[in-house]
């Protein structure tokens, strides 16, 4: 049962966010392609002020270059609609799911699968998308940006149930043959005893 093939992804996932002034004690981290191929961000905020994250589908009444009178009200507002809140020492997970959540026009390119990619897989175009971020009455975007590789790295568990397999089958032999020197030495054994009674 340990040994039952699991699912990964064929491409691994990087992800680049762009240079934006971000208030002090607010961060956005990216995940590391090296450990797994899923990306996400994560936002932190060591302030005391709440950090919120939207939709994009606000950003039509949100980003203006001249604000209406009931702009300020509506920033004022967001936390009704923010779908993240990044709180100090609460940070905000993203994952893949949930960036393409916050744009819809983002969309899930991997492949989560038992079976490994073909030798002809096309890899995927990289996209890009911002998030939307309301912080003490200020509207902040921050673009970032989606790129695909190949995972050379699928693993689906198979091999670690081939190297399972021939270590037992390795086992079994050698244990075979310590059973057949055995028999062969109790066997010279009864047959001394026999001649010295005799």
């Amino acid at each position: 049962m340990a040994f039952e093939p699991t699912m990964d992804y064929w491409f691994i996932e990087t992800l680049t966010v762009g240079d934006v002034e971000l208030p002090a004690g607010v961060e956005i981290l990216v995940s590391n392609p090296s450990y797994q191929p899923r990306g996400f961000l994560i936002l932190n905020n060591k302030t005391e002020t709440l950090l919120y994250v939207l939709s994009l589908g606000y950003k039509d009444v949100l980003v203006m270059a001249t604000p209406d009178p009931n702009w300020k009200a509506r920033v004022n507002g967001a936390h009704e609609v923010a779908s993240y809140l990044v709180a100090p020492d609460k940070p905000a997970y993203l994952s893949m799911e949930a960036l393409a959540d916050l744009d819809p026009n983002l969309a899930d390119q991997n492949v989560l699968t038992f079976d490994p990619p073909p030798i002809d897989v096309s890899i995927p175009a990289a996209q890009s998308s911002e998030l939307l971020l309301v912080y003490g009455g200020q509207m902040i975007e921050v673009p970032f940006m989606l790129a695909y590789t190949l995972n050379t790295g699928f693993d689906n568990g198979t091999a670690a149930y081939l190297n399972w397999m021939m270590n037992a089958q390795a086992t079994d032999v050698a244990s075979a043959t310590a059973t057949q020197q055995s028999e062969e030495s109790a066997a010279r054994v009864i047959s001394n005893n026999i001649m010295l009674i005799g």
